[in-house]
């Protein structure tokens, strides 16, 4: 899917990844996620880090979990680090900015802010700005320019909003979702944010779920449908 989508799109194959409760939250009502899955499960995200080029995130999930977003399985291959950063407000002390010069990444941006893409520049990162009319990152144009750096595949790994956004920007080929046997409560985070769905026949169409069972948990895959 990733050769082929590449080829006749020229954009990179973008699958929406994360690990979710029986009830559907991706984190308790403190924000903290670690860890919803088993050891199995999260071994089995570090080989996807290692088989898609890039990883994207946005400026929510570094200030909350402060990741490295690197590939920990022994023979991996870290991935491009991409982090959406409307408004540069990613502290020079995350470890995204002090292992830079060791993993490539690339901050982007929707202002510009001359005096933050010098430090970070500085620290070995690259800065994109690419903002779109509603002063957030143009999505379409970033699949663009990844496309034209020859980066066929990007593995989603943000927060509610980033994936809201992807998937109302029409950047999503497929889902993959962890549950875990765990259950949070109604007071839990939604993985997915408001996407302003009123009514089920608005809602974002996927196939029939491929199943895996990773130890206690189990991966939904789902590929995005054409809609209409």
């Amino acid at each position: 899917p990733v050769f082929f989508h590449y080829i006749t799109a020229r954009t990179p194959y973008v699958a929406l990844k994360y690990a979710m409760t029986a009830d559907g939250k991706l984190a308790a009502r403190t924000g903290r996620s670690q860890w919803i899955t088993g050891e199995t499960a999260r071994a089995h995200v570090h080989s996807l880090r290692s088989r898609y080029r890039a990883i994207l995130v946005g400026v929510g999930t570094i200030l909350a979990d402060d990741p490295l977003l690197n590939c920990r399985m022994e023979g991996g291959r870290d991935p491009l680090r991409v982090v959406l950063d409307s408004r540069s407000r990613t502290p020079l002390s995350a470890r995204v900015c002090r292992t830079a010069q060791t993993q490539k990444t690339i901050f982007v941006c929707a202002v510009e802010n001359a005096q933050k893409r010098a430090q970070l520049q500085a620290l070995g990162a690259e800065v994109l700005c690419l903002g779109g009319a509603d002063g957030r990152v143009d999505w379409v144009a970033l699949m663009r320019e990844l496309g034209a750096r020859e980066i066929d595949s990007v593995l989603i790994e943000g927060g509610a909003t980033i994936h809201a956004a992807a998937l109302q920007e029409n950047c999503c080929d497929l889902v993959q979702v962890y549950v875990a046997p765990k259950l949070f409560g109604g007071d839990g985070l939604s993985p997915i944010g408001g996407m302003g769905i009123t009514t089920p026949d608005k809602a974002v169409l996927l196939s029939e779920p491929t199943i895996t069972r990773l130890g206690q948990d189990l991966l939904l895959e789902y590929t995005r449908k054409e809609q209409f």
